[in-house]
Order: C-alpha cells, then sequence, then structure tokens
C-alpha cells in the first residue's frame, strides 16, 4: 500500500524549502555585497601603492639632482 503525504505535510515542507531558499538568498546576496566591498577596497589600495611609487620615484630623482648639484658645489 502507497502512503501519500497528506496536504498539511506538503505545505511545511514548502515552507521549509521556501524558507531555506530566502535564506541561502540572503546570504549569498551579503557574500556579493562582501566580495564587492573587497574588491573595491583592493582597488582602492592598488591605486594608492601605484600614486606611492610614482611619488617614491620622483623623490629618489629629485634627491639624485640634489647629489649630483652638491657634487658640482663641492668642486669648486
Amino acid at each position: 500500500m502507497h502512503t501519500r503525504a497528506m496536504p498539511e505535510d506538503e505545505d511545511t515542507e514548502l515552507d521549509a524549502l521556501r524558507e531555506q531558499v530566502e535564506l541561502h538568498e540572503r546570504r549569498i546576496t551579503e557574500l556579493e555585497i562582501d566580495a564587492a566591498f573587497r574588491r573595491q577596497t583592493s582597488d582602492d589600495l592598488d591605486e594608492v601603492l601605484r600614486d606611492q611609487g610614482r611619488r617614491l620615484a620622483m623623490l629618489e630623482q629629485r634627491v639624485a639632482e640634489l647629489v649630483g648639484q652638491l657634487g658640482l658645489v663641492e668642486d669648486d
């Protein structure tokens, strides 16, 4: 004899599944937001590092120029 689930049981199961789906959808949304924030933070930090690298290169060049000028003054 084949037993069939009662309609109330099916409704309860469907409600539980819907709840699980909603929970997973919220979690996925949270993870997507977190990933986007981390990606933006990474991009921002990358830009800061690039800028600092450019500034450091300019300072190194300026120091080399000043050292060269100092050498010229000492030779006089």
